[in-house]
């Protein structure tokens, strides 16, 4: 079965958004859950996702390309996790 690259891409993206979501949730001053996850099993999951997010990417563009681009949009998201739970702790606040 061929993929088209779009689709890899996306693909791509996907897996590097959960391992992202994945190694956040596994911090202790994560603000998504009232617990965080078992910080070595989401690192690992984490981890993981992140290097398959790589790999697809490699599929459509060169290494450097996929490596690049991956470490971008882990610092987005990085940045964005931490302010959609301060955003969520404000709703649940609200009176």
């Amino acid at each position: 079965m061929n993929l088209s690259p779009a689709a890899i891409q996306f693909a791509a993206c996907a897996a590097i958004a959960t391992g992202a979501a994945g190694l956040y949730l596994g911090a202790q001053n994560q603000r998504w859950l009232s617990r965080p996850l078992p910080a070595p099993w989401s690192g690992l999951a984490g981890a993981a996702l992140l290097l398959l997010g790589v790999f697809l990417w490699s599929q459509v563009v060169q290494l450097s390309t996929a490596i690049f681009a991956a470490l971008v949009l882990i610092m987005l998201l990085f940045i964005a996790f931490p302010c959609l739970g301060a955003l969520r702790t404000l709703i649940r606040n609200t009176p």
